[in-house]
């Protein structure tokens, strides 16, 4: 592997990185509504472009957009007055020229509403895709532990 080639990789790699640490800082939204503001700078934005697969309330979740992505989250997550999630320290980063893979999990957790406390981790894999030059998410997998 040649200079420039590992150059980019490290700089990318610096990117994906940058942008998983937003991914969970806007789950993070601790005592303020959740809105889901920010994931339009690291979803790909299209119909179709991204496939989601969440474990949840003992289902899975599948989306295809990030409008159905934030359809569904959103609701969910006006249950919660508080909601703060951290990445354990097991960020995995695979790039392959415009593909790239994270692997991943997260601890954290919250208070509902009527002040139920809720623990929760999952284990994620999240692909990325270099789309007009910018690294976006096409493609989120959480499952719980």
């Amino acid at each position: 592997m040649n200079t420039s080639t590992q150059s980019q990789l490290t700089k990318d790699e610096t990117i994906i990185r940058q942008l998983t640490e937003q991914w969970r800082t806007v789950w993070s939204s601790k005592d303020k509504p959740f809105t889901g503001k920010g994931f339009e700078n690291i979803f790909a934005t299209g119909n179709s472009e991204i496939l989601v697969f969440d474990n949840f309330d003992n289902g899975v979740v599948v989306l295809h957009s990030l409008q159905e992505y934030l359809d569904t989250w959103i609701p969910v997550m006006e249950n919660f007055s508080y909601w703060e999630i951290q990445l354990e320290d097991n960020l995995n980063i695979s790039i392959a020229g415009d593909l790239a893979a994270t692997t991943f999990s997260w601890i954290g957790g919250g208070k509902t509403q009527d002040g139920q406390e809720v623990k929760a981790r999952q284990y994620g894999t999240h692909t990325w895709k270099r789309l007009n030059n910018e690294w976006r998410l096409v493609h989120e997998h959480l499952t719980v532990d």
